[in-house]
């Protein structure tokens, strides 16, 4: 009996540690935060083929203590950019990258509207001192080609005001080739989004010190 209580004990002890351990290295490690849209939540694909999954794994390989988090929701416009930004920034992430805007511009909305939105969360991340980084998009001529230079005119101008960092746009080299997108021809596949790892996680790597 007594044996056995010790056994049992060791193994609480065991369970203790381990835990401990998974609690300090998830303490420890830094965060890097994609905010985005279907784009950042790998719409169309599993999990592990989105980019943020890819982006950790080369984090990991490259044995870099920083946790690399896709916070993706499809559908999501810039409306949501300041709701979200302040809800992921209570878990305290060290970087933030906002990638929002894609639907509104597919959906033709406002441009005074996209900046307005973006503008609000990038001026509460600055008065917050939360570190973000403005992602670049553009939206295809849909609605003329007037709209599609207003739109993206909005990205550069909000990051010279604000002091951001303007990443490159994330669909480069990928957008409107066929064989690196899925049928609906807006978002990537596999394929794709391994091209998009590779160049965004060359743009970050900077930043992860």
């Amino acid at each position: 009996m007594k044996i056995r209580l010790r056994f049992q004990a060791m193994q609480k002890l065991l369970l203790f540690v381990v835990l401990n351990f998974l609690f300090t290295s998830v303490l420890h490690a830094k965060t890097f935060v994609f905010l985005g849209d279907s784009l950042t939540e790998g719409y169309g694909v599993a999990q592990s083929a989105s980019f943020p999954h890819l982006i950790q794994k080369k984090v990991s390989e490259d044995k870099l203590d920083w946790k690399i988090i896709g916070a993706g929701s499809s559908g999501s416009t810039s409306a949501s950019a300041l709701s979200r930004l302040k809800w992921i920034a209570k878990e305290k992430p060290d970087y933030v990258m906002i990638l929002l805007g894609s639907n509104d511009g597919l959906r033709g909305f406002k441009v005074e509207e996209v900046e307005k939105n973006l503008a609000m969360a990038l001026e509460w991340a600055q008065k917050s001192k939360q570190k973000v980084i403005l992602g670049q998009l553009h939206v295809p001529p849909n609605y003329g080609a007037s709209y599609a230079r207003k739109f993206s005119e909005i990205y550069p101008r909000l990051a010279k005001k604000y002091k951001v960092d303007l990443a490159p746009f994330i669909l480069e080299s990928v957008v409107g080739k066929p064989e690196l997108n899925l049928q609906d021809g807006v978002h990537p596949n596999e394929k794709g989004y391994q091209i998009i790892a590779d160049k965004m996680y060359k743009y970050i790597k900077p930043y992860l010190k």
